[in-house]
């Protein structure tokens, strides 16, 4: 049986037969059909995902209108989207506990003109939320807060692997975790030239110190066995570097309602400093400097996101969000899957065009017990 095929045998259980719709016959597997497949190992993250799932369910059979999309993205987690797909059913688990954003007052997948919204700004039709909480007004975007470097370095890893015919071998790289992501995305071609020349299979070359990206280097694990990596870290430089991301979701920001970017935090997809040292101050200074930064500024927004075409100011652009949500999920080893296991925090636009200080959202977050790091 392969992990899909077990995924789909867990999906039918909880949603009905052939609810699963992938491909079971394909070998690929990612970190949660792959733990869903391993009850000895990951007992607590099955128990936790699956009333995860129950809870949603029950949910589609209050409101039906759930349904299509729920399942959509529950098939989605078979494959290479897993990660988009775990964070929108962990932030859909969270908001439909209770009844202000639960079924009949939540709206998924909601399609609207793009005047609505400053995607009329970048020359598009219309635009897509995640999620509407209909009952209060506001639209969502859910994203996985992942680790945009490590996930680069693993795609360059594939393939160099790849071009030297080396089945298998561990890879360990050191990296300052404060660095720009989209420095490696933009010397990607250049890095795994930089590997596929400086690696000697039958010499067994240890290690590789890189000349593309400084303090970038590489261990490779030739023979089984521990290997460690090293690593510096400011959650302040960290945000810095990290908070000009908002700008990649300039479309999803309504110029009618207020707008909120949820970011679920899980750690089989999300970078390891989130979950220890600086995580406050990484999520108040990658709110505080985006909200802040540009009011005033004679940066246009396009410097940050090339699809924009108009003249709209990034000082403008950023009046236009009303905040972040961040969800911190515990279910791979919460102890009691009767709950959701979500720590949820939170920071606000002081200068948004919509604001949601005061807001009814505001007031049910902090009922609920989420931390306002504004």
């Amino acid at each position: 049986m392969t992990h899909r095929s077990n995924y789909a045998a867990f999906v039918d259980a909880i949603f009905g037969a052939e609810s699963a719709t992938f491909d079971v016959t394909k070998t690929e597997s990612n970190n949660v059909i792959g733990a869903l497949a391993n009850p000895n190992q990951f007992a607590a993250f099955i128990a936790n995902y699956e009333d995860r799932l129950r809870r949603i369910e029950a949910a589609t059979k209050a409101d039906p209108t759930l349904r299509k999309d729920v399942l959509h993205t529950v098939n989605l987690v078979a494959g290479n989207e897993w990660d988009g797909a775990y964070a929108e059913l962990c932030a859909l688990d969270y908001f439909l506990a209770v009844p202000q954003t639960g079924p009949s007052n939540i709206e998924l997948n909601r399609t609207l003109p793009a005047s609505d919204t400053l995607a009329s700004e970048m020359g598009k039709q219309n635009t897509n939320h995640d999620m509407r909480l209909k009952a209060l007004g506001v639209s969502m975007d859910t994203k996985n807060l992942s680790d945009k470097t490590g996930q680069i370095l693993d795609g360059i890893f594939r393939e160099f692997l790849q071009a030297k015919g080396i089945a298998r071998m561990a890879i360990v790289p050191t990296y300052d975790h404060d660095d720009d992501f989209t420095l490696y995305r933009e010397n990607r071609p250049k890095l795994l030239a930089e590997l596929v020349s400086g690696v000697d299979a039958k010499a067994r070359t240890p290690q590789l110190r890189s000349q593309v990206i400084p303090g970038l280097s590489y261990e490779f694990a030739w023979d089984a066995g521990a290997y460690v990596s090293a690593s510096s870290y400011s959650p302040l430089e960290h945000a810095t570097k990290h908070h000009t991301l908002l700008f990649g979701h300039i479309k999803k920001f309504s110029r009618v309602e207020p707008t909120v970017i949820t970011y679920v935090m899980f750690p089989w997809s999300g970078e390891g400093v989130f979950f220890g040292f600086g995580k406050e101050t990484f999520q108040t200074e990658l709110g505080r400097q985006f909200f802040n930064n540009y009011i005033g500024s004679v940066d246009l927004a396009r410097k940050f996101n090339q699809e924009v075409k108009s003249n709209i100011s990034a000082g403008d652009v950023t009046k236009h969000l009303s905040g972040v949500i961040f969800l911190d999920d515990k279910s791979i080893t919460a102890k009691d899957p009767a709950q959701i296991n979500v720590d949820a925090s939170f920071v606000w636009n002081k200068n948004a065009i919509h604001s949601l200080i005061g807001h009814p959202l505001d007031v049910e977050l902090r009922r609920r017990g989420a931390v306002d790091r504004s």
